[in-house]
């Protein structure tokens, strides 16, 4: 929010103040490139959902705010043609400038809606209508790893396993799809009511990248504690820098802290790229080596010393639970899942040999008449 002078707006996340025309905060690394439009957001709630209620009248029923932050704000709303709850995320509005602008996003926004695997949440519907740019998704009443980690509370490994392993699932399907999510960070990981991860927020930082006018390289986007070291140089990037990133979510669930901090984005970024991360294991005693192994692959600086696929690390972290990737031919919305258990098969016993019966011949008693 921009203060008197006119120098200073504040973080929308953690409320840091910082000097204007900031991009990123320097508490929690939340993007913050919105600017003023973003600010007016903040402080004008009501009237952004009251813009967005103009634009869905007959289609939904905007009730209320669910969060904001640098990528946009997401409202809860009633589908009035399906009757089910929806959530409807609206970029920041200021990117509907230029129609070509808007076409590269509706481009890798679709994109992002065919995705279909029960570890992703759905989009439904892609539209820029009347200035706004706006996701309707699946709304998911649940919590996200990031409320789970803020309880500072130690999280078991078999709990770890399975996080990492359908968040590495779900990135894996993705990938095969061509689509990176560039901003893996445990706000974008939700749990849903029966605790199963699902992952949001999939196309929004390419199609935020692609309204910018930017292409592959020579733009940063990403969170900067969870941001790849490619990332960070403003190069092209491809799935292996999701890698790092889940990487990173899997050091802090680990350990409980982030593998670099500091007092400035730049501070951040340049350890990212050639400061070395310690293993999780001198940071907590007893985690189990493959675990350490495999966080420890995924955040190499370099990208060929990783996981070449999601599948490979999802198998790296839970072992008896190895993923393959799908060949092509088979359903877009399958779920990697383990082979079953092959049972051993019963030995038959050799067929038993008949022996051929004797045949009993009857003597016949000479026939005597009765006396």
């Amino acid at each position: 929010m921009t203060g008197a002078a006119g120098s200073m707006m504040e973080c929308l996340k953690c409320h840091t103040p910082l000097p204007n025309g900031s991009k990123f905060c320097s508490a929690c690394g939340a993007d913050v490139t919105g600017g003023s439009t973003l600010n007016a957001i903040a402080s004008g709630t009501e009237g952004l959902m009251a813009r967005l209620q103009r634009l869905v009248e007959g289609k939904y029923k905007v009730e209320r705010m669910l969060g904001r932050g640098g990528m946009g704000a997401v409202f809860l709303a009633h589908d009035l043609t399906l009757e089910r709850e929806v959530a409807i995320k609206v970029l920041p509005p200021d990117i509907s400038m230029d129609e070509q602008i808007v076409k590269r996003f509706q481009q890798e926004a679709k994109t992002a809606a065919k995705l279909d695997h029960p570890n992703i949440i759905p989009i439904y519907r892609v539209e820029s209508d009347g200035g706004l740019n706006y996701f309707t998704m699946k709304y998911v009443e649940g919590t996200s790893l990031e409320d789970v980690l803020d309880q500072k509370q130690t999280l078991t490994f078999d709990y770890i396993q399975r996080v990492l392993w359908e968040a590495a699932c779900a990135l894996g399907h993705a990938h095969q799809r061509g689509v990176v999510h560039r901003d893996v960070k445990p706000a974008n990981i939700m749990f849903d009511h029966d605790g199963r991860v699902m992952l949001t927020d999939f196309g929004i930082s390419k199609a935020l990248q692609a309204a910018s006018g930017f292409t592959g390289t020579g733009m940063i986007i990403g969170t900067p504690h969870y941001i790849a070291p490619e990332q960070a140089k403003g190069g092209t990037v491809d799935g292996r820098a999701d890698e790092y990133s889940l990487g990173v979510v899997a050091y802090r669930m680990i350990t409980g802290e982030l593998p670099y901090t500091g007092d400035s984005v730049h501070t951040i970024l340049y350890k990212h790229i050639f400061e070395e991360i310690p293993r999780v294991s001198g940071k907590r005693v007893g985690t189990p080596e493959y675990l350490t192994s495999a966080v420890s692959r995924a955040l190499s600086k370099e990208p060929d010393q990783r996981f070449a696929t999601m599948e490979e690390f999802a198998t790296a972290v839970w072992p008896e639970q190895p993923v393959t990737a799908p060949r092509p031919g088979t359903h877009k919305g399958q779920r990697p899942m383990p082979p079953p258990l092959r049972r051993a098969r019963a030995r038959r016993a050799p067929p038993r040999r008949i022996r051929p019966r004797r045949s009993r011949t009857l003597r016949r008693r000479p026939f005597r008449a009765p006396a």
